[in-house]
């Protein structure tokens, strides 16, 4: 009679600290995503964790998404107080005193403008940078119009470089500073003074859009 011996089996390793250190996220990555695996979630299309979260109770019982940009349940940001906003806004600040006026980079430039889009930046007739915007009118107002913002710039107390009518129903405005060879900020203010100026721009009128030839 034969009898076969077998080997006695050999006794599992324990875990080493460094093996859970690595299969611990793992653990806690199905723990997240309701014990669902990396398979079925990419299957599921859900494309794993891209940052966004749920909000917290008390976030949603104190309405944040009234005062917050973005979606109600991702991370926001505030938005600028109505208060603080109606301080930055050009058209609320006063002229500094001519003395103190500074030329702007094309940097400062570029962030005021954004509260005068309907103004650009071109050469201007004192072959200096202005701010330079053509008002359209009914035949015969030009010169109305030229009085109201004249009258805006004198209560300022800082002139425009060009304010005249080019005919009875256009006005051509240019503010800049020939003694700083460019625009300050007091322009720009003036600018947004002027757009402010209700009676002014209610008698601006629409351009009928120009004929083209297309070859």
């Amino acid at each position: 009679m034969t009898t076969t011996m077998r080997a006695p089996a050999r006794p599992r390793a324990a875990p080493t600290p460094r093996r859970d250190a690595a299969r611990a996220p793992r653990r806690a990555s199905r723990a997240r995503a309701g014990d669902v695996n990396k398979r079925q979630e990419d299957l599921g299309g859900l494309g794993g964790d891209i940052g966004a979260r749920d909000p917290t109770a008390g976030e949603l019982e104190s309405n944040f998404g009234t005062s917050t940009l973005g979606h109600a349940d991702t991370d926001h940001i505030l938005q600028v107080p109505t208060a603080m906003a109606e301080m930055i806004m050009l058209k609320n600040k006063k002229c500094a005193p001519g003395a103190q006026a500074e030329k702007l980079d094309f940097q400062g430039q570029e962030v005021l403008r954004k509260q005068v889009w309907d103004w650009k930046i071109r050469p201007g007739r004192g072959n200096f940078e202005c701010l330079r915007r053509e008002f359209p009118t009914a035949e015969g107002e030009a010169g109305r119009l030229c009085e109201l913002i004249a009258g805006t710039a004198t209560a300022e107390g800082w002139a425009p470089a060009t304010c005249e009518a080019t005919s009875g129903s256009k006005v051509l405005v240019e503010l800049g500073s020939d003694a700083l060879k460019g625009v300050c900020t007091n322009d720009f203010i003036l600018a947004a003074k002027i757009d402010a100026n209700e009676e002014a721009m209610g008698m601006l009128v629409k351009e009928a859009p120009k004929a083209r030839n297309w070859f």
